[in-house]
């Protein structure tokens, strides 16, 4: 103990504490003492202070106070030994020197568990990069097909798990871990039975994520066989991986923001490897989770400029919608980057297509240089998608750009974006802001209702409809589900998955001419404001769990899921394909066995 003590005090007697916030935080003198905006909660008036002489710094507006250190875990979100040797490279300070014995019986019975998960997936990081050259099927995927050179492999950690139930285990119990260590790491789970315990990653490729001190917290494995299911596989949540706080290529692109100035959030991991193919190592993307207020957090601690790239389909358009509401809750503005649909003669999807053309980084360059205000993308977007000679559809356009612009905290900007929004559908200012202080009031409600009464007769109704308790589960198991279930279950991680899978199809099964997009999301944040308020007071995991699981199985034992019934009302749909229906099946016997 005496020896990290004296990295404490080392690290301690190098920094200053004024030196180190500064680099966060704007500060301006104020008498002895140093004041700026909180970093940790959003305020307008300065009421963040920091004593020099003391070396401590404390929030009169949210409260969080201490020292050096807890400021550095906050702001990169990383534990306390990590926060020190954070400070010490920053100093130039010798770790090595004061490290202790590092051995994997001392990691068993010596250091916390954070620790311990992080040297076992440092050693199943290296097991998997390590297999990744003696698996030519890999390497062929990798290279040939998706066209990663050595460099960007080995920039990324890229691995692969091999085809083995045991391999990896045998090769972690020989370092000392146990099952538990293993299950708790999601690289273990147990059979149907309970009575064995096998790899949870086989015969997939491996994206190792990487919280902001590079320690590897978890993995995305891709599938090989294309027959395998699900396509993407990802780690359970631990005590060192929130899925809700780290994003996939944050601590690749960290040494770059220097030069670029700015992070582009694409939708997955494979985009970032993408951009950094083309010269762009700046993305970023979520790991098996929604976007969150975290992650804007985390974000906007970096850089100021942000930028968007979803694909430019329904599911992107969601996506950028809800990222961008995300963003103006806390200040931030994006701008949306929108690919070329075709290039000689070349349907372009994403990333991935133009980083294929000879061309691809001053394609992406100009695509960059060009893109946008959310305000003209959003509006061609959403205007291209509905019919405008509809009343119910022109209506749902100014709800969703009414939305965004409520999102928008300051009063000044907001105007500015409704004056725009009337001058593009050829309205009176005057006019379009009655209808603002409406939907503020939530009186659009009514107005949307009737309209869809009256075009009822003019339009086929679908064979399937979600009703207010279906698309709150829906909705609920899309963002919410795994992350609960996942954290106290970690062996039920496939289940989950496919959970997840089912959430996004039955959205999609929603029909857009009863449902608009604006009401689907204004019934999700109802429904998220009652399960805040619900769990607010919970701290029990396995309460919240069991709150959860009462939310979507029936309260009489021998009855059918309710899932069951949604899934063959789902199957019935116009907006699903083959495929897809093929999907909610096996979840059906997935779900029948359990």
């Amino acid at each position: 103990m005496a020896r990290e003590n004296s990295l404490i005090d080392e690290v301690l007697g190098r920094v200053d504490i004024v030196d180190v916030i500064g680099r966060y935080v704007p500060l301006k003198r104020s008498g002895s003492n140093f004041s700026g905006c909180c970093p940790f909660h959003h305020e307008k008036t300065p009421s963040f202070m920091v004593s020099q002489t003391k070396q401590i710094f404390k929030c009169f507006g949210c409260g969080v106070w201490w020292n050096v250190f807890s400021f550095i875990q906050e702001s990169e979100k990383i534990d306390f030994r990590d926060a020190v040797k954070f400070l010490a490279e920053q100093e130039h300070i010798d770790v090595s020197s004061f490290q202790k014995n590092t051995s994997p019986e001392y990691y068993q019975h010596h250091q916390d568990e954070k620790e311990k998960l992080k040297r076992l997936h440092k050693l199943a990081q290296e097991f998997f990069v390590q297999n990744l050259q003696s698996s030519s099927d890999a390497l062929q995927y990798l290279i040939e097909k998706r066209k990663l050179t050595d460099q960007i492999i080995t920039d990324f950690g890229i691995g692969f798990a091999p085809d083995k139930s045991y391999e990896l285990l045998q090769f972690l119990r020989s370092k000392g871990f146990t099952d538990d260590d293993l299950m708790q790491a999601s690289l273990g789970k147990k059979s149907a039975n309970n009575s064995d315990l096998f790899s949870f990653f086989r015969n997939r490729i491996t994206f190792p994520i990487y919280d902001m001190m590079k320690n590897v917290v978890g993995f995305t494995a891709r599938v090989l066989n294309p027959a395998d299911q699900p396509k993407y596989l990802n780690s359970s949540e631990h005590k060192i991986f929130n899925k809700s706080k780290i994003l996939y290529g944050l601590s690749h692109a960290k040494p770059y923001l220097t030069e670029f100035k700015k992070i582009i959030i694409v939708e997955g991991q494979m985009d970032v490897i993408w951009l950094a193919r083309i010269g762009f190592p700046i993305g970023v993307a979520s790991s098996g989770t929604a976007l969150s207020d975290e992650h804007i957090k985390l974000l906007k601690r970096h850089i100021e400029s942000l930028y968007l790239l979803f694909d430019n389909d329904e599911a992107g358009r969601q996506a950028t919608f809800r990222a961008l509401k995300l963003c103006y809750n806390q200040d931030f503005f994006p701008k949306i980057i929108t690919l070329p649909s075709t290039i000689w003669d070349i349907t372009i999807k994403d990333v991935d297509d133009v980083a294929n053309l000879p061309d691809g980084k001053a394609i992406f360059q100009t695509a960059l240089d060009n893109s946008l205000d959310w305000f003209l993308v959003m509006f061609n977007r959403l205007r291209s998608a509905w019919d405008m000679t509809s009343p119910v559809d022109k209506q749902k356009l100014i709800n969703a750009m009414f939305e965004l612009i409520l999102s928008v905290n300051n009063l000044t900007i907001q105007e500015h974006y409704k004056v725009m929004l009337a001058e593009k559908l050829g309205y009176a200012p005057e006019i379009l802001d009655a209808q603002f202080k409406k939907f503020k009031a939530g009186e659009w409600k009514f107005l949307l209702r009737q309209l869809s009464q009256q075009s009822e007769q003019t339009h086929q109704k679908e064979p399937f409809q979600l009703d207010r308790n279906q698309l709150f589960i829906s909705l609920f198991l899309e963002t919410e589900w795994e992350s609960f279930l996942a954290r106290t279950l970690p062996s039920e991680a496939e289940f989950v998955q496919a959970l997840t899978d089912f959430a996004s199809l039955i959205v999609k099964a929603i029909p857009d001419s009863e449902l608009g997009h604006v009401e689907n999301e204004d019934k999700m944040q109802e429904f998220h404001l009652r399960r805040e308020k619900e769990f607010g007071n919970i701290d029990d995991e396995k309460t919240k769990k069991l709150i959860i699981q009462k939310t979507i199985t029936p309260t009489n034992p021998g009855q059918p899921s309710p899932l069951m019934d949604y899934l063959k009302q789902a199957q019935k749909s116009s907006h699903l394909n083959t495929l897809e229906k093929d999907e909610l099946n096996k979840l059906r016997v997935l779900i029948g066995k359990r």
